[in-house]
This record gives structure tokens, C-alpha cells and sequence, in this order.
């Protein structure tokens, strides 16, 4: 009986413990995963420091209840499906967009074209590296917890 007793108090209060814990709640990026984070663009087609007109970031976001995808274009937002076939390997569907005109539209189009020719990614501590027949076509850098592609 009083082996019961100590099984049951310690149980109790593990119980309690992870009750007290004060991370319920709170979003943490994990690098380790296409899902679960936003990412920032920090390199497209070998060009470095992307920015939009008014140093927008381009971003992106994947959402893995639905399977959709949306981020900032630096301008425009724009948001899509995507799916994994395999292990790291990747397709975005069409994607859909807003319709502002910025100066640099250009980049958003590059930026938008290479989203659709996507076919597999890799990833590596906190960067995102978005691959088409093996040949890397973009970078993306995790944004730290809180921040997402709506910022």
C-alpha cells in the first residue's frame, strides 16, 4: 500500500510540473522543418540582399493543415498550394496575388517565377534552400518566433 502511495504522489506531481511549464503557447521556430516557420529571402538566382521598394522583405510561409503557402512578394501578398511528394521534394502550385503596383516589379516577378520552378529543398540549420533539378535557386533565412510573413 504504501508503495502505491509513492508511485501515485510521484505521478502527481510530475503531472503538476508539466503543468507549470511556460512554454504552452508560445511558437518557437524550429529550423528543422519546411512547416512551423515564416521565412525571409536572403539570396535569389545568386542575387544577395533581396528587398522590395521600401526594404519589404519577401517571404514565405507554408501552412501543412491545408497545404497552402503565402508570403509577401516585397510588394504583393500571394498565397497557393503546395505538396510533398517525397522526402525534400516540393511543388508550389499557380500562385495567386495582389494587385498593387510598385517601382520594382521586376524582382517581384523573378521572385514569383521561381516560385514556380521549385522541385525540391534542403534544409540547413535556419535557411531554407529551395532547389530546381539540383541546382539551388533561392535562400531563405527563418524568421525568428513571433514574426511572420504578414510583417
Amino acid at each position: 500500500m504504501q508503495k502505491l502511495l509513492s508511485v501515485f504522489l510521484v505521478m502527481a506531481g510530475m503531472i503538476f510540473l508539466s503543468s507549470c511549464c511556460g512554454c504552452r503557447g508560445a511558437k518557437s521556430t524550429n529550423p528543422h522543418f519546411l512547416t512551423g516557420n515564416s521565412w525571409k529571402l536572403v539570396e535569389l538566382y545568386g542575387v544577395q540582399e533581396i528587398a522590395g521598394d521600401n526594404n519589404e522583405l519577401f517571404t514565405i510561409t507554408f501552412e501543412p493543415a491545408e497545404h497552402k503557402v503565402s508570403g509577401v512578394a516585397a510588394c504583393n501578398r500571394y498565397f497557393g498550394t503546395y505538396s510533398e511528394a517525397d522526402v525534400r521534394k516540393l511543388t508550389l502550385g499557380q500562385m495567386g496575388t495582389t494587385r498593387m503596383m510598385c517601382r520594382n516589379m521586376q524582382q517581384e516577378s523573378e521572385f514569383l517565377k521561381m516560385l514556380g520552378e521549385v522541385d525540391s529543398y534542403t534544409i540547413d540549420g535556419d535557411m531554407l534552400i529551395l532547389q530546381k533539378d539540383g541546382e539551388v535557386i533561392s535562400i531563405f533565412q527563418a524568421l525568428p518566433a513571433g514574426v511572420n510573413n504578414a510583417e
